[in-house]
């Protein structure tokens, strides 16, 4: 299970398919939200071991001519702060502006560009006033960090008990975006930050499908995303190093991962005194050295529209989903053909698309595969957290 050689075997239990179905389904927390399909999955049988979120829902804004739909998936990282804080703060925030701009409008349909700078400026926003929040709490910047005492700065970002007040949590960690939106004349927009998926799924009066990625793949291996950090600081090797930002973090946009963004002073006087735990001593010890010019990480989404009404498609899907399904289909890239394949199994798979397609990852027909997936006795993480959504659309 992608362990080293000389670990393991490890026993699992072969299950009957209707067991299989039925424990699928359960470990996955499957339903249906909204009219979406959908399941998140980390079967490592550990309390709130899923930093995967997804939010599905429908808004009644005023001036359109019907409800707005968004579907929206986050996968964190080094902890649950940011990305439990993304889930609950940035669609209502998302909401506001669209509404704001539906009011400036006054009753005229938004152009595609609106939107898109509704997404993209609201998702930027919304990761800036992480940093502010942080940032707030030493008016003084650097320099006025520098000559704080550790007693100091630990009064400022830990509560009575010692443990690193809610601001801090949010800073140290961090989580990827994916939010799409459809609005009532039935324009589709994607927004992404970090290296979750959307796929597009379009199916002829033929019944082929024809399957459109519509997200970047912001993560250290993608060739353009690691051009455009290193033209961003030139002279800097090490900015992006064994196709990591600082040799430490793997995508390239993220909301909250402040450590990337602010002087190192921030990490090595703040953090460091916050919480100086094993996670946080071994990622600073390894890119304070390489901290020149932040910021190295990206909040600034990639926006895609797609007219659905001009397709001339009998039917549409979209699959969104977190890196996990990716690394199960193709590795650390999603790949053309994986991307056609989500569309095929999520278009024939009737009403539970989802559901089949995370079969499909694990092992499809494979009932000893996808047993061993769900049930292998390993303690520690075996495969990655994986979040689908699927929408008829």
């Amino acid at each position: 299970m992608g362990h080293m050689p000389g670990s393991g075997p490890w026993p699992y239990t072969v299950l009957s398919e209707a067991d299989l179905d039925h424990h699928l389904g359960r470990l996955s927390e499957h339903c249906i939200v909204e009219g979406a399909d959908c399941v998140s999955l980390q079967p490592v049988p550990m309390l709130d071991a899923n930093q995967d979120r997804y939010v599905v829902q429908k808004w009644q804004l005023p001036g359109s001519a019907g409800p707005w739909r968004l579907f929206a998936i986050f996968d964190g990282h080094a902890g649950h702060d940011t990305v439990d804080h993304t889930e609950r703060e940035l669609p209502p925030l998302l909401q506001s502006r669209l509404e704001a701009a539906l009011s400036a409008a006054a009753g005229a349909a938004l152009p595609p560009a609106a939107v898109a700078d509704v997404l993209r400026s609201g998702i930027s926003e919304f990761d800036d006033g992480l940093t502010r929040s942080l940032t707030d709490l030493f008016p003084g910047g650097p320099q006025a960090i520098a000559r704080l005492s550790d007693e100091d700065i630990r009064a400022a970002t830990t509560d009575e008990d010692g443990n690193p007040v809610d601001v801090i949590r949010r800073c140290m960690t961090g989580t990827t975006a994916l939010v799409a939106l459809v609005d009532p004349a039935r324009n589709l927009y994607v927004a992404s930050v970090g290296d979750c998926q959307a796929v597009l799924g379009l199916q002829d009066s033929a019944g082929t499908w024809d399957a459109s990625i519509l997200s970047a793949n912001h993560h250290g291996m993608d060739e353009a995303e690691a051009a455009r950090v290193r033209s961003e600081h030139p002279g800097e090797d090490e900015c992006i190093l064994n196709d990591r930002v600082l040799g430490r973090c793997a995508i390239t946009r993220a909301v909250g991962d402040q450590l990337y963004k602010l002087p190192a002073i921030y990490g090595d006087r703040v953090f460091r005194t916050a919480m100086p735990g094993g996670h946080i001593v071994r990622t600073l010890h390894e890119t304070l050295p390489r901290n020149l010019t932040p910021p190295y990480l990206s909040n600034a989404a990639d926006v895609r529209h797609v007219d659905l009404s001009a397709t001339g498609a009998q039917k549409t899907v979209l699959v969104m989903a977190s890196d996990g399904l990716v690394n199960q289909f193709s590795g650390e890239i999603l790949s053309r053909d994986a991307a056609r394949e989500w569309i095929e199994v999520a278009g024939g798979a009737g009403e539970k698309p989802a559901l089949a397609l995370l079969r499909r990852a694990l092992g499809g027909d494979d009932v000893e595969k996808v047993s061993a997936m769900l049930t292998v006795e390993m303690e520690e993480r075996w495969m990655d957290d994986t979040t689908i959504v699927v929408a008829q659309l």
